[in-house]
């Protein structure tokens, strides 16, 4: 069960605040970002298979912890990581006020974080960060996803206009290559240091998903996220087993290039139900 506590109101004004300083063009931050936040809490308790206080949550780029405090507060266990330490601080505090030691805030680099270096996670939490990862990078990070159950929210592109190993997407900067590594670090909305970073279209990053080992990608839609933008989705992925058809075996065991090839050369038959 949710723990009801109210949070203080220093709380309350720390997450009125998240996103405001990328301005007005940023969609949903401040207050209305909680119903990004309800959105992201109701996946998992849908998808998760378990209550809160079973799961053990890695909530990767956090930020002031927003997610890391709501899931905590329903007492999964949660480490969320960041590569800034300015804002996870605030998280922290507001932690500790409210006695929440199921929550831990480490500073660390979501490229480096694994199955090995981490342990296994019952949920993976990719809230506005993937975006800010380059090619190869964000592969490697979608590869080293420790969880059976990872909740995306993201920014995609519209208009793709350049390919690595065969992903459409486009290329975004982030800051100038002789930006020198303290004023990357100081723009709390841009990426660590990597001067560009790669945005996926949708059919590219659900694709990649898939790649990386994910049975599943559903997009979600409800509950509602009035104010969304057009180029930014909410994407939920399982690890399961592969299901095997007894009443089409053709499909077994056939990659997924292979079967769009033979769906291809299918077209213009007769069809069926």
């Amino acid at each position: 069960m949710a723990d009801t506590r109210p949070l203080d109101a220093e709380a309350l004004a720390l997450f009125a605040r998240k996103g405001r300083e990328g301005g007005p063009s940023v969609p949903q931050a401040g207050e209305a970002n909680g119903v990004k936040v309800r959105r992201v809490m109701q996946l998992v308790a849908d998808l998760a298979r378990r209550p809160f206080a079973e799961l053990r949550i890695l909530d990767l780029g956090c930020g002031e912890g927003v997610y890391a405090i709501e899931a905590a507060l329903r007492g999964a266990q949660v480490l969320a990581i960041d590569a800034r330490s300015e804002r996870m601080r605030e998280g922290a505090a507001v932690a500790e006020r409210h006695g929440l030691s199921n929550v831990r805030f480490a500073q660390e680099d979501v490229r480096r974080v694994s199955r090995a270096t981490h342990g296994e996670f019952d949920v993976v939490l990719m809230l506005g960060i993937l975006y800010h990862l380059d090619m190869p990078d964000v592969l490697d990070v979608l590869a080293n996803v420790c969880a059976r159950l990872l909740v995306i929210d993201t920014l995609v592109t519209l208009a793709p206009d350049t390919e690595f190993r065969g992903y459409r997407g486009q290329r975004v900067r982030e800051h100038a290559d002789d930006d020198p590594a303290e004023v990357r670090r100081a723009r709390q909305l841009k990426s660590i240091d990597n001067a560009h970073s790669f945005r996926f279209a949708k059919d590219a990053l659900v694709r990649a998903l898939r790649d990386a080992g994910f049975t599943t990608v559903v997009e979600c839609h409800a509950p509602l996220e009035p104010g969304k933008a057009a180029d930014r989705v909410t994407l939920a992925a399982i690890k399961g087993e592969p299901v095997k058809l007894a009443t089409y075996p053709w499909v077994d065991g056939a990659s997924e290039e292979e079967i769009a090839r033979r769906i291809e050369a299918m077209q213009g038959g007769s069809g069926g139900r």
